[in-house]
């Protein structure tokens, strides 16, 4: 079962990809994504803390699925 942010953010990606507008360069869009996101995670994390955690996803690009947990 998908926690309520994960699907949210699966929605939104689907939009991004079902976009069928021809002006939508969906590599530039997906650059975009990632330093929106980037910046977002700098104001409440080190940079160490993003530069790890984007690490771990690149080792594991190969597995079924990612799990994300929430702090408790």
């Amino acid at each position: 079962m998908m926690s309520g942010e994960l699907q949210r953010v699966k929605e939104l990606l689907a939009a991004l990809d079902d976009d069928t507008s021809q002006s939508l360069n969906l590599a530039y869009a997906e650059d975009l994504l990632l330093t929106e996101l980037l910046s977002r995670l700098a104001r409440r994390r080190k940079t160490a803390d993003i530069l790890h955690q984007v690490q771990y996803h690149l080792n594991n690009l190969d597995q079924d699925e990612f799990v994300v947990t929430r702090g408790c």
